[in-house]
């Protein structure tokens, strides 16, 4: 027989199982927060700089590529020394300038997604989204790219309190094939679906941790977790 779905209102009402849980993952994660959701498009940028150096040196491009790895590198400097806000508010120009100017060769669509995770760290989630969005168009060839995006969108939806928008997102995330991506997508699609009420949907993400991820950094978490939900 399927649970009946609880509304809102009960959820409540029951002991904080869930504000436990999150709490607990919260914790957890916070330690690989940054590095999960920014290696996002870090590692990436800082590959596809390498290989755009590579590639486009000797023709225009490499003058994109140039002004983006100087702002890129002003950026970390200036965060570093005050906070990613304050480092934002000095680079947004420059970004937006070698968008606008470069956007449609590789050196301004590799700028577009750096400088949604630089508004992402700064708390510019509306910013955010809107460059993510159009970033996927951009890399819908390059599949790496393309699924960490789609996570991004989860994150910044997430900090919006979108929840239906987040879950959509990282939804389609999961279906990555790399491990790493479609692990966190899973483990986050718990959280939200839990926070939205759906607890079939919750379980049902967490429980995919637990069949095809034995060695997920998660599992030992969601493990406890569903545990407890079928006491």
């Amino acid at each position: 027989m399927a649970a009946q779905k609880k509304t809102r209102k009960q959820l409540l009402k029951e002991p904080d199982e869930f504000i436990t849980f999150t709490g607990k993952a919260i914790a957890f994660v916070s330690g690989y927060q940054k590095q999960i959701s920014f290696t996002l498009v870090a590692i990436v940028a800082l590959a596809l700089i390498f290989f755009g150096y590579r590639f486009f040196a000797q023709r225009a491009e490499s003058k994109a590529f140039s002004i983006l790895g100087q702002t890129q590198s002003r950026y970390e400097t200036l965060k570093k020394a005050s906070s990613a806000s304050e480092a934002y508010s000095q680079v947004a120009e420059p970004f937006q300038g070698i968008i606008k100017k470069y956007g449609s060769n590789a050196g301004g669509r590799l700028a577009r997604v750096i400088f949604a995770n630089i508004s992402y760290e700064a708390a510019q989630y509306e910013k955010a989204i809107v460059l993510y969005k159009q970033a996927l168009n951009d890399f819908k060839d390059d599949k790496l790219v393309y699924y960490l995006i789609l996570s991004g969108l989860g994150y910044a939806y997430n900090q919006v309190e979108d929840e239906q928008n987040a879950a959509t997102y990282f939804e389609k995330a999961a279906s990555a094939t790399d491990s790493q991506i479609k692990e966190e997508a899973l483990f986050n699609l718990g959280l939200i679906y839990e926070k939205l009420g759906e607890a079939d949907k919750s379980r049902q993400a967490l429980q995919k941790i637990l069949n095809n991820h034995p060695d997920s950094i998660y599992f030992n978490l969601v493990e406890e977790k569903l545990t407890r939900l079928k006491k």
